[in-house]
């Protein structure tokens, strides 16, 4: 899996959230299994192997494309084919080189203009297939989604989008390779659906499984990855703003507002339909735990574990290099005392 560089990803989490789950959940493989705050995809994605079916949402449209194209398309030797066509196209003055690279009418440094007139390129290209009915709906998002996950590879930032370096680090001077985001060809997409809402929508849908990694802090997602909803939509009438070129009036989850923290997990944990809720959640996220652990003790037996983690590389300038992330599991309807583990 070809995947962004992305604040509160579960990769290097992604065996002990698995492990968690076979040690808790009888018969895993009969079970369906939903990503409801599913970021990169990595989560849901592995779990394939491992459940009956997958289901992903996310509020940012990039992420919704990412996920579309790991749970609902294939990868096959037309879609290889249709990549390395577009790897040979020559660049083009487009919206990508308009307003996110460097040249007498934009300041902004987020990729070199010949990454981004590639990026123009491969993106009209997509837009024309689907356009011109040669690709269907799966295959536009599957090769969308493999330009998001290549072009962040050579993005001029230390992670996120919120600002851009004032010089080009080495690897955002390296040229544009546009991969597939996965090569996987064996997926069972029947029952898969990907969503586009916000969480609390969704949860009512429900799964057997539930797992969700909700925003810990008040950086918002929307924010710190516009570009990549920009690249995304690709839509003339979106507007940007400001020096970083935010669109205007992105989304603010009420996950990452203080004041709103406590109600939106409320609404959350008292809506979700499913046998077994699994919730991603560190000792620095703005919700308090002690609340939280009220609240979902109310709907079931209640297993915390904590796990020594090492901080984003993107946050590793701040004093705590290391914090504990949470991983709640929550049989629903379960009676039982709430019991706490240490992972090492």
């Amino acid at each position: 899996m070809n995947s962004l560089n992305y604040i509160g990803s579960k990769r290097t989490l992604f065996h002990k959230i698995l492990k968690t789950c076979q040690e808790n959940i009888p018969d895993l493989a009969s079970h369906t299994f939903m990503d409801l705050f599913a970021g990169t995809g990595y989560v849901g994605f592995n779990m394939q192997p491992h459940v009956l079916n997958t289901c992903a949402n996310d509020l940012e449209y990039y992420s919704f494309v990412i996920n579309h194209a790991l749970h609902c398309c294939n990868y096959s030797n037309e879609l290889a084919n249709t990549i390395s066509t577009m790897n040979g196209l020559p660049g083009v003055k487009g919206l990508i080189y308009n307003h996110f690279s460097n040249h007498s009418e934009c300041e902004r440094m987020f990729f070199t203009n010949e990454n981004a007139m590639k990026c123009d390129a491969i993106r009209q290209h997509i837009q024309q297939l689907y356009d011109d009915n040669v690709c269907n709906q799966a295959t536009f998002y599957f090769l969308v989604a493999s330009l998001l996950v290549s072009i962040d590879k050579v993005a001029n930032t230390s992670c996120v989008y919120g600002a851009y370096l004032k010089e080009f680090k080495t690897s955002a001077l390296k040229p544009l390779v546009l991969l597939p985001i996965h090569t996987k060809t064996t997926i069972s997409t029947i029952n898969n659906m990907v969503y586009n809402r916000k969480a609390e929508d969704v949860c009512k849908i429900g799964a057997d499984i539930v797992y969700m990694d909700p925003p810990y802090n008040n950086r918002q997602y929307s924010a710190n990855y516009s570009p990549l909803n920009y690249i995304a939509h690709y839509d003339t009438t979106v507007e940007l703003t400001g020096k970083t070129g935010l669109i205007s009036g992105y989304n603010r989850s009420d996950f990452s507002k203080k004041g709103e923290v406590a109600s939106a997990f409320q609404t959350l944990i008292d809506g979700v339909k499913c046998k077994y809720m699994i919730l991603s959640y560190n000792n620095e996220g703005i919700m308090d735990y002690e609340n939280l652990k009220k609240m979902m003790e109310k709907r079931g037996a209640l297993k915390i574990y904590k796990i020594l983690y090492k901080k984003f590389k993107a946050q590793m300038t701040v004093d705590v290099a290391n914090v504990y992330e949470y991983l709640w599991v929550l049989e629903v309807g379960k009676e039982g005392t709430t019991v706490e583990y240490i992972i090492e």
